[in-house]
């Protein structure tokens, strides 16, 4: 069965500049797409999943949509670009995918912050600028504008900084996760199985596991498992839908396992989840 979604609220692709006065940013946020953040002032510590960075002026920030993160702000006034792009505009518009990788890979040694050299943060500065220009005028193609500024960012980065991206060389294995990552995108409502996208890409069963394991961080079951609550937290967010009607939005037939799995990864029910973040919006 084909999904039959409707967001509100979610633009493709977003840039804005913001300058904190005060420390707001203390908790752990929300975010259902992929981040480029950008700190042009202050600074502080951002904590990802297990990992924490120090954060300061030039530092540039990659988060995957499927990783929680928070920040803590140190010194003021912490200024930063912040951008967010839709999934599908990173698995399927990005076409090359070593520069793809630094928003979809996570192998063990991967570094969500890089501080850039002055020149790389004076060649990146105006790009981004340009994108907070084109997401406020909002003028005709302006998604595909941004979208080529997207890729401007990462190549001049690769060129200023390699070591940033975790993918170096494209081989059978990278290519049948990253095709496995876009599979999981568009029918994450639908049952999925490794051994299907194994044989899709004509690898074994156990190939792709441990390579999937290895480039995104995550064994295949729970990457599923986080793709389809992060897509049941947008529902909750954006929409009215009732709890059944998400669980099924997203691929579980039965209603009390998906309330067990979004307790156990949230920490609270459905419900409180989204009278959460509808105080806090």
């Amino acid at each position: 069965m084909k999904k039959n979604i409707m967001y509100t609220n979610l633009p493709e692709m977003s840039c804005f500049f913001s300058d904190e006065l005060t420390d707001q940013l203390s908790t752990q946020e929300a975010h259902y797409g992929y981040e480029m953040i950008l700190v042009t002032s202050g600074e502080g510590m951002v904590f990802i999943n297990q990992k924490s960075y120090p954060i300061r002026e030039r530092s540039l920030i990659f988060l995957s949509r499927l990783e929680s993160h928070s920040f803590h702000i140190t010194g003021l006034p912490y200024c930063r670009y912040v951008a967010t792009m839709s999934a599908e505009l990173i698995l399927f518009n990005i076409k090359d995918i070593k520069l793809a990788s630094i928003f979809i890979e996570r192998p063990a040694d991967f570094q969500h912050v890089i501080h850039l050299s002055d020149q790389a943060f004076d060649r990146l500065l105006p790009l981004f600028e340009r994108l907070k220009n084109e997401y406020g005028i909002k003028d005709d193609f302006y998604v595909s504008r941004m979208a080529s500024l997207v890729v401007a960012i990462l190549i001049d980065l690769h060129r200023s900084h390699p070591e940033a991206f975790p993918l170096h060389a494209k081989t059978t294995a990278t290519e049948a996760v990253v095709n496995a990552q876009r599979y999981i995108n568009d029918h994450y409502h639908e049952r999925i199985t490794l051994e299907a996208l194994a044989q899709e890409n004509y690898l074994s069963r156990h190939t792709l596991s441990i390579a999937f394991k290895e480039i995104t961080g995550t064994p295949f079951r729970e990457y599923l498992i986080k793709h389809r609550i992060s897509e049941a937290k947008k529902l909750l967010v954006t929409t009215d839908l009732s709890v059944n009607e998400i669980a099924f939005q997203v691929g579980y037939v039965n209603v009390n396992n998906f309330l067990k799995v979004f307790r156990d990864r949230e920490g609270i029910t459905p419900l409180k989840y989204r009278k959460a973040m509808s105080k806090s919006n």
